[in-house]
């Protein structure tokens, strides 16, 4: 009997500790003063799951709700720019280029000015748009719910769950029943469920307050769908290859036709674009050197090629491109400039080669980019960009947003072994390409990725002082090394035939490109269904190279 009661008693004292800790129990907080994201009790804003965590983010001036700068860019889309510089606002997309300027009611789309429902205003040193401009432009809206100190943006193009409470409940400021809380949601009011946490449901209620309350608190779950808003794709190439791209690029040193009855340009047929080296930055304004021939375009195009003439950063003033690329006004004289002459010489496209980017100006290359893109696709030329290999140094060059707004994106893949290496090496070993081609399919779609292939190499020699290189054609580096008498071996490493031998103190290195290299690397753009090759540089092959060139499938 006393066994019994023991264990009755056990059970008793159990399910009322159970009981208790179920219990909805906590302190009451002011979630304007206790989450850390929010400002002081000041205005506040709250997106999707997330309290923003930003100074002033929002401001209500004469009824009209703005919001910073920095939370549109940040949260709602990083085509949206100011250069607070200039005090020029753009925003970009696919096929549209707005430009704004604070205190106008006046735009620029696409070249014409517009009206504008309220103008960009500066305050404090800060930048705020209309809500009614990110409504219109980005589907997201933005109220006002608690005495203008929290407002709510909405991205209404995503479809989001919905719920009523089904009795009184707490709105708590953790998965847990004993944590405190910063509501009392009443019978039949409406959250958004965010997620489930356990016994919980991360919601945000009518008031905007982001918090959780038990899974069995709610009834009437139901998904609603977002605005159906026609997604941008990006328009085809105006003058489309219909077949996959196969680019040579064309050095020119002066503004010259190109002398074509040479045997440079022998085997120029077998390719379907030449890119020649035209232009590039001459000075801080922004102007740029031209090479630029009517008669280059007119050779040319007797052979069936397009044409796509290269724009480059100046190698010899480096930082040129900072100050260029950081000036609305100087990134769009750029603009004009390459429209007009690309216009006058009757060219098919355009291939930009910058190089020289830097990370604290990233930004500014891929708006400079979206806004090139933009103008010249409504001309109705092709855009191409030359990129390097991936790698650490190289991520801030925005892949996937380059991928978005070109309509080929050339991988350099080779210099993987440059003239400022430590080390000896192939300027392209096979499994670095490969690998570089993986990786950039991660984010550069197959149909725009264009594998750069190098008719190059390079000699190097190895001495008690150091380490120094010379780039070769292929014809020459195979003479060379007949010259030397050695027979070349296949490199595992490299996938490539290597030769070397020491002459006068000195050690002499060569991995060669050749036949068999570029067999390989055509095979590459083959198993992968890449969009096509491009050569750099045109004069520095082998005429039979044309022959594996031709087995791009």
């Amino acid at each position: 009997m006393l066994k019994k009661l023991l264990i009755g008693g056990i059970l008793v004292v159990g399910a009322i500790f159970i009981g208790i800790k179920m219990m909805p129990v906590g302190e009451k907080i002011d979630p304007l003063v206790y989450f850390d994201e929010f400002k002081n009790n000041g205005i506040n804003l709250v997106y999707k799951d997330q309290r923003i965590d930003l100074e002033e983010p929002v401001l209500l001036e004469d009824a009209k709700i703005y919001v910073s700068y920095d939370f549109a860019r940040n949260y709602v889309s990083d085509t949206i720019y100011y250069d607070k510089t200039e005090k020029i606002l753009t925003i970009t997309t696919l096929e549209e280029l707005l430009r704004m300027t604070p205190d106008s009611k006046e735009g620029v789309l696409n070249g014409e000015t517009i009206s504008l429902e309220a103008p960009i205003i500066e305050r404090g040193g800060k930048l705020y748009l209309p809500e009614s401009l990110l409504e219109e432009r980005f589907k997201v809206d933005v109220y006002v719910t608690l005495e203008d100190q929290l407002f709510v943006a909405v991205d209404l193009k995503e479809a989001r769950e919905t719920a009523k409470v089904k009795s009184k409940t707490e709105l708590r400021t953790h998965p847990q029943y004993k944590s405190t809380y910063m509501d009392n949601l009443q019978r039949g009011e409406q959250v958004v469920i965010y997620k489930e946490e356990g016994e919980f449901l991360r919601v945000q209620s009518e008031k905007g307050f982001i918090g959780f309350i038990p899974k069995g608190a709610v009834k009437e779950r139901t998904q609603q769908a977002g605005l159906t808003v026609e997604e941008e794709i990006l328009p085809k190439p105006s003058n489309p290859l219909n077949e996959k791209v196969k680019l040579v690029w064309d050095q020119l040193g002066s503004k010259n036709p190109g002398n074509w009855g040479t045997s440079k340009y022998d085997h120029v047929t077998q390719a379907n674009v030449i890119s020649p080296t035209w232009f590039e930055f001459a000075d801080e304004k922004g102007n740029l050197i031209d090479r630029g021939t009517v008669e280059y375009v007119q050779e040319a195009k007797k052979r069936g090629l397009q044409v796509w003439p290269l724009i480059s950063h100046n190698f010899t003033e480096p930082a040129l491109t900072r100050t260029i690329l950081t000036s609305t006004k100087k990134r769009q004289h750029v603009i004009d400039q390459l429209i007009e002459k690309a216009e006058f010489y009757g060219v098919d496209g355009l291939n930009i080669d910058i190089e020289n980017v830097q990370s604290d100006f990233s930004a500014e290359w891929i708006q400079f980019m979206r806004e090139l893109s933009v103008q010249v696709k409504s001309k109705g030329f092709t855009l191409s960009v030359d990129i390097y290999m991936p790698s650490n140094w190289s991520n801030h060059y925005a892949r996937v947003e380059l991928a978005q707004v070109c309509d080929y994106f050339i991988v350099m893949a080779y210099d993987q072994h440059w003239s400022g290496s430590e080390v000896a090496g192939s300027v392209a070993e096979l499994p670095w390409v490969e690998e570089g081609l993986q990786k950039n399919l991660e984010e550069v779609p197959k149909s725009k990725l264009v594998l750069g292939i190098p008719f190059f190499t390079r000699v190097w020699e190895e001495t008690a002082e150091g380490l120094k290189s010379v780039p070769y054609g292929m014809a020459p580096a195979q003479n060379l090394v007949n010259n030397w008498g050695v027979e070349p071996v296949l490199d595992p490493n490299s996938g490539q035939r290597y030769a070397q031998v020491q002459k006068e103190g000195s050690l002499f290195k060569v991995w060669l490109e050749d036949e068999s290299s570029i067999k390989q690397r055509i095979g590459l753009v083959n198993e992968y269904d890449l969009a096509g090759y491009a050569a750099w540089k045109l004069g520095l092959e082998t005429p039979t190279i044309w022959n594996i060139l031709a087995e791009i499938e």
